[in-house]
């Protein structure tokens, strides 16, 4: 038993592991962009990852014969405007958890991190008779009041998260800053904005990759609050592919590539910080 308790796998079983896991993990991704690539007869008959005929015309139909730029467009408005509210907000009130102090400040605190066991579909009901009383949702509303409607409460839902980062990392920061920055004559404002947030780049490339994937990918929530198809997210697009009498494997695919295509992008470009991130914003404060 002595043996057993001292045993410890070599550097070779963990990389083994994790390259077995990593094929496993991408071998979906990899099936999505080579059967993007096939005739569509030739996806269902070809199992091999290499496309006996490559077919590059497949994502230029696909864009064009299902208006994808106009979703684009239409995704990246509210993915923007759910990342920008999100920092916005909870990087205010992460360095007010963190840096000023005022009655029930732990208790608060305390409650919002509660809020991230609340299941999101439990105030789905709720959230749409509320924002139907409010006139942001409904047959008669316009294109901004109805994105308003959808964003708001998405936001709302990135904020337990985005707290919990943002506060951690600016408990990690010395309070020498801000006391130098009073002593300078800095206002409470002044500091938070030209000292504490230029200084959190970090954790807003961590909070705001996340929330643009959960926002981007969103399909529940959007199809609830939209009812206007000149008004669809890529998600609810990409659906009208599987409402097809026959549907084309090769096109639903690339249309698939097509959505995520901006988030491994945005990954790719803010990685760094992304991993920065998630070590200074995750540290116990």
């Amino acid at each position: 038993m002595a043996k057993l308790r001292n045993f410890v796998p070599s550097t070779l079983f963990y990389y083994i592991v994790l390259t077995a896991y990593t094929i496993i993990s991408i071998y979906p991704f990899l099936w999505m962009v080579s059967s993007a690539l096939k005739p569509n007869r030739e996806v269902l008959r070809n199992k091999s990852l290499i496309p006996n005929e490559i077919m590059f015309n497949v994502f230029v139909d696909t864009w064009n014969q299902l208006d994808f730029f106009k979703y684009f467009v239409n995704s990246a408005v509210i993915s923007i405007a759910v990342v920008l509210g999100i920092i916005v907000v909870y990087s205010m009130a992460g360095y007010g958890f963190a840096k000023t102090k005022f009655w029930g400040r732990d208790l608060f605190f305390m409650a919002f991190l509660g809020l991230l066991l609340v299941p999101g579909v439990t105030v789905l009901i709720p959230l749409m008779q509320l924002l139907r009383a409010l006139g942001f949702i409904g047959p008669d509303s316009t294109q901004f009041s109805t994105y308003a409607g959808l964003v708001i409460p998405m936001i709302n839902g990135g904020g337990p998260f985005a707290i919990f980062f943002f506060r951690n990392f600016y408990n990690t920061l010395p309070g020498e800053l801000r006391d130098a920055a009073r002593v300078d004559g800095c206002s409470e404002w002044g500091i938070y904005l030209r000292i504490y947030l230029p200084l959190s780049a970090p954790v807003i490339a961590t909070v705001g990759i996340l929330n643009f994937i959960g926002s981007w990918n969103g399909f529940v929530w959007p199809s609830l609050v939209i009812n206007n198809s000149d008004w669809f997210t890529l998600p609810l697009k990409l659906r009208d592919l599987d409402l097809q009498a026959v549907i084309q494997w090769n096109v639903r695919m690339a249309g698939s590539l097509i959505t995520i295509v901006p988030v491994i992008l945005l990954f790719i470009v803010l990685q760094r910080y992304y991993i920065r991130g998630l070590t200074a914003g995750a540290t116990k404060g």
